[in-house]
């Protein structure tokens, strides 16, 4: 089962950005503040009279992305609080072009993005807490729903993707999505449909113009591509720095550097995308700590980024002596995925690394060339024996440490 060309086009991506964003950013606790801090919903809503977003740059921003390592970036439009990030045409005044800053930033987003040749993904939430027609008239808010995707369908030029987020709340309803998505393929269709089914449906198909499935902060072995008779479909895991998706300023829970890269690795392996979030500050800076955690990233991707980008086997190299080793294969090489290693010290600075530390993998027939690591181009000794091949994965050198060190080996 081959899959479709746009959807290979969005594998081959390998890592996106996301960012959310809205009026729940302006307070800085958390992107579903006035759901479960139980907010008067009036108070709320005006906060769109102090957003005036001063230091939202969208091509910083998206240079700040495509440094760290990301070919797409998926933006907040509208989440569930109601508001949209651009102009919705007289559809909404609850929109950026009614707010204080009066600027359609989608606009700005999709612009900046096409700069850096980064695709532009649009969230779109589809449960909304703004309009009364989502409890009142639901038919009647479909329509209002689709009519705002149209908008982006048809205002801002070629777009790379659409990523709902909602349906899960009322999981039971027809969401018309016949409709919705026929409108997204008459207008755009090139773009991936992505649609989150939650924590709790995590990988399911539900819908047959369903491009990837989705794995909200999971960590899944296999990635669900559809049966046989349906088509080819590809799997997205999404990450969190810390425990919001929105901005939380005083959530200093933040993941680990190791578990991120480890995380990233993971997605290739079992062939999943994976984005990385972080929630911009009410005046839509990027968070300081966010920042440091995508140059974090930047440092891996300037090392090993070529091994993650473009679609890779996953199926035949196994590690035969370490369950995370891997290996994918490339367009003419080889990479292994190296976890565990540590730095090479001296007799007065034992830092672990310093032996021989051989590593085994299975299933390579052809015959190789050279192994060498990628972040210094150290050629390792290695020993071939029919479809296994066994390598001396020397430790870091002194002063670094990738987490996860890859090696391209050369036929």
């Amino acid at each position: 089962m081959l899959p479709l060309k746009r959807v290979r086009d969005y594998e081959n991506l390998g890592l996106g950005l996301f960012i959310h964003w809205g009026l729940y950013s302006c307070l800085g606790n958390g992107e579903w503040t006035e759901y479960i801090h139980q907010l008067d919903k009036t108070k709320y809503e005006k906060l769109k009279e102090k957003f005036d977003a001063k230091k939202f740059d969208a091509r910083s921003i998206v240079q700040s992305a495509k440094k760290m390592g990301a070919k797409y970036i998926v933006l907040t439009t509208k989440h569930h609080e109601g508001f949209f990030l651009y102009d919705t045409l007289g559809l909404s005044d609850f929109d950026s072009m009614h707010s204080r800053a009066k600027r359609d930033f989608v606009r700005e987003f999709v612009d900046a993005c096409n700069e850096e040749n980064i695709k532009p993904f649009f969230y779109v939430a589809t449960y909304d807490w703004h309009s009364d027609l989502y409890d009142n008239d639901f038919n009647v808010y479909l329509d209002y729903l689709k009519k705002s995707v149209r908008i982006l369908c048809t205002n801002y030029g070629k777009i790379g993707g659409f990523w709902f987020d909602g349906n899960w709340d009322k999981a039971n309803a027809d969401w018309k999505l016949n409709e919705l998505y026929g409108m997204i393929r008459k207008y755009q269709p090139n773009a991936i449909i992505v649609n989150n089914t939650g924590l709790k449906d995590m990988g399911k198909i539900i819908d047959p113009e369903i491009d990837a499935v989705t794995y909200e902060r999971g960590k899944p072995n296999y990635i669900n591509h559809g049966s046989e008779a349906e088509k080819y479909v590809a799997g997205e895991i999404s990450l969190t720095l810390n425990n919001h998706w929105g901005y939380a300023r005083d959530d200093i829970n933040f993941t680990s550097p190791h578990d991120l890269i480890e995380n990233i690795c993971h997605a290739r392996k079992i062939g999943a995308n994976i984005i990385i979030n972080i929630g911009l500050e009410g005046d839509g800076s990027i968070p300081p700590l966010d920042y440091q955690y995508m140059m974090l990233i930047s440092k891996w991707f300037e090392n090993y980024g070529e091994s993650i980008y473009g679609y890779k086997s996953v199926q035949n190299i196994e590690s035969a002596d370490n369950q995370k080793d891997f290996g994918l294969v490339g367009r003419d090489c080889l990479y292994l995925f190296i976890y565990g290693l540590k730095n090479v010290g001296n007799s007065n600075v034992v830092l672990g690394g310093e032996g021989v530390n051989p590593r085994s993998f299975t299933g390579i027939s052809k015959r190789i060339k050279s192994i060498s690591w990628m972040d210094n181009d150290e050629k390792l000794d290695f020993i071939q024996d029919n479809k296994m091949v066994t390598l001396d994965a020397t430790g870091f050198t002194y002063g670094t440490n990738y987490i996860v060190r890859v090696a391209k080996v050369e036929f």
